[in-house]
Formats: C-alpha cells, sequence, structure tokens
C-alpha cells in the first residue's frame, strides 16, 4: 500500500466511516486503519479481492456520489458503501455491512 498515494487522493477533511470502528477516521488516520482493514480480512480468510456490484452514480453540486454494493472474496463479508469525491478528492467514505442472519457478521473484519 503506498500510504502517500492514499493519503493525497483524500480531501483534508475526509471522513471514512465502518461501524466496526469507535470512531469515524480522519484522512491522518487512514493508513493504520488501512492497516487493520487488511489484517482483518486476512483473519477472515480473504485475500483482499474486492467484487463491487450494482453502482449508482450521481453528480451533483460539484460532488460525485458513488454507492455500490461489495464483497470480500472468501468470506460472508458483504454491504454497501457510499463514496463522495469533490475537487479537493475524497471527501467520505461509509461502509455498512449485511448479514441476514444476525446484526452483525459472524467473521468481524
Amino acid at each position: 500500500m503506498d500510504e502517500h498515494k492514499l493519503v493525497s487522493s483524500c480531501a483534508d477533511n475526509f471522513i471514512f466511516d465502518d461501524p466496526y470502528e469507535d470512531a469515524p477516521v480522519t484522512r491522518d488516520q487512514l493508513p493504520d486503519y488501512m492497516c487493520r482493514w487488511n489484517h482483518r480480512a486476512q483473519q477472515a480468510g480473504s485475500d483482499n479481492q474486492w467484487r463491487l456490484d450494482y453502482e449508482v452514480r450521481q453528480d451533483k453540486d460539484n460532488v460525485l456520489t458513488d454507492w455500490e454494493w461489495w464483497e470480500l472474496s472468501g468470506t460472508d463479508l458483504k454491504g454497501m458503501a457510499v463514496v463522495q469525491t469533490g475537487d479537493q478528492g475524497v471527501l467520505l467514505e461509509r461502509i455498512t455491512y449485511f448479514n441476514r442472519n444476525s446484526s452483525k457478521p459472524q467473521n468481524k473484519p
């Protein structure tokens, strides 16, 4: 992972919101979050390959909003994500988890 490239693609006020984190992740915290995510994905049995489907995009008021269904290969982890991007870079990413049989996935990422 190229931490500089990752951080530089995000707006100064970037927020990544993952319900398994204690609080939203800021731009400066993103590299540490991604390391935690990669570790969780490996523990769940994934090679961190993603399948994205059902993408819907809206370009409004100079903000591109992208909604998509995501699945993490090799696991039961899946859900929805919304990503907002503007001239400053990525503004927001918010993910949710789907599990038909419980309120939280069995393989917590």
